[in-house]
């Protein structure tokens, strides 16, 4: 038996440090939004006890360092099952750029072994576990568009968010999280409130720009990250952010027509080794499944 599951990325609409944590932590408020960018995650029990992991699409680790493999430990561990798994991920979404792929990837190594051990945690030990995993993987238990407090595990789905025109450009390099966090919170005054990003976004759409307060700590080290945001402008963009600790940057299109357009002028005005690329993200009152090509169906196969 195995599981073949599309693990979606995602984009902060916005993010702001409230807090420092005793733990390393920062407690913040952003908004997460599911796209219809993922990794397929195949997940195989194996009789042999251990875990084996194989990447294509990217350079990574395959060992303990990956954050699927301690996923499936971990999940093997609570579910109390015998033997392993063998996990085949295929990455689509890029490394290290702010848009979740890893966090997205462990949840669905999680998911995928409760169908195939055919056992189910209680809820509240599935999040529990899931935060032990990383902060953002919990929102990839159930992926919707969703307010999140705390360390990014304190979830509350947003209603009446339409679907939303994005274009993405993604850098061939990646931002350290825990740099990027470390070096944003020493230039602010902590603690504070946050400025309620929820209000930005309404059942018409973008409201507003939203701040991040990791953006301006990227771009200091990676200015093409303000020239790329640039460059989405000019191609007709409504609003530019960066997605979490970045470098990913993002661009509010009103249509997928412009959307689209906006991918084949950005190609042309974009630097080697910055890829543009067209993607939506679901509305609220729809299930992603309905709205993302399937991205989040399980498919159980002999």
């Amino acid at each position: 038996m195995h599981v073949t599951l599309r693990a979606p990325a995602k984009i902060n609409f916005g993010l702001e440090i409230l807090e420092r944590r005793s733990d390393g932590y920062h407690e913040i408020e952003t908004i997460f939004l599911p796209i219809d960018l993922w990794d397929d995650v195949r997940i195989e029990r194996t009789n042999a006890a251990g875990i084996e992991v194989r990447v294509s699409g990217a350079e990574l680790p395959e060992g303990a360092d990956n954050l699927a493999h301690r996923a499936a430990e971990r999940t093997l561990r609570a579910l109390e099952q015998p033997g392993g798994a063998l996990i085949q991920l295929h990455k689509r979404i890029p490394v290290a750029a702010g848009l979740g792929g890893g966090s997205s990837d462990a949840a669905a190594v999680l998911r995928g072994l409760e169908q195939l051990c055919g056992k189910h945690l209680p809820r509240t030990r599935r999040h529990s576990l899931a935060r032990e995993l990383g902060a953002d993987v919990p929102f990839f238990l159930d992926p919707t568009p969703s307010r999140a407090l705390g360390i990014g595990d304190r979830l509350t789905p947003l209603r009446d968010i339409p679907m939303l025109e994005w274009v993405l450009v993604s850098f061939p390099f990646g931002i350290s999280t825990p740099k990027a966090y470390a070096a944003a919170s020493a230039q602010l005054t902590l603690p504070r409130r946050g400025s309620s990003i929820a209000a930005l976004l309404g059942p018409s759409g973008v409201v507003s720009r939203p701040p991040n307060d990791l953006e301006l700590v990227a771009r200091s080290w990676h200015p093409e990250i303000g020239s790329a945001q640039s460059v989405l402008i000019e191609c007709g963009a409504t609003m530019t952010g960066m997605s979490g600790s970045g470098p990913t940057v993002y661009g509010h299109f009103e249509s997928r027509e412009r959307a689209e357009r906006a991918v084949l002028r950005a190609e042309s005005l974009l630097p080697a080794g910055q890829r543009p690329i067209a993607v939506r993200s679901p509305a609220s009152s729809q299930g992603p499944e309905s709205t993302l090509d399937t991205s989040w169906e399980a498919r159980r196969e002999r």
